[in-house]
């Protein structure tokens, strides 16, 4: 049961990510300068991880702050986030891939559309 949690959200993120990186280049573009199944292998366990694992733990810890704003700190949890896997790929994968980010405005809009489609996936 567990175990397949785990690899629904890992196909689920995966997926997100390409149809984000593939239909939105200009908002979020992941270059990756070596096509190999470990590339995509580690750069997707590296977003897993960071959405899965961490982002669970400092949505738990922030909860009392996101009943008062009513839910919106999650949506700046998910750029936080974002801005997180950009800074980890590119200062400690960088050999692997690169990930660009540009404006707040069209990540937020990233989060937003992650959010939406990880809701809609989980949902099937």
């Amino acid at each position: 049961m567990i175990i397949n949690k785990i690899l629904s959200s890992i196909f689920i993120n995966t997926l997100v990510i390409y149809t984000i990186s593939e239909y939105l280049p200009n908002f979020f573009h992941i270059q990756f300068n070596e096509y190999s199944l470990r590339a995509y292998l580690t750069i997707w366990a590296i977003f897993w991880f960071l959405d899965v694992i961490v982002k669970q733990i400092v949505k738990i810890l922030t909860l009392p702050l996101n009943i008062l704003t009513l839910g919106l700190l999650w949506i700046f949890i998910n750029i936080l986030f974002m801005y997180l896997f950009q800074y980890v790929i590119n200062n400690y994968e960088s050999y692997l891939a690169t990930v660009q980010l540009w404006t707040f405005i069209q990540v937020l809009i990233i989060s937003i559309v992650i959010y939406v489609l990880n809701f809609l996936f989980k949902k099937l």
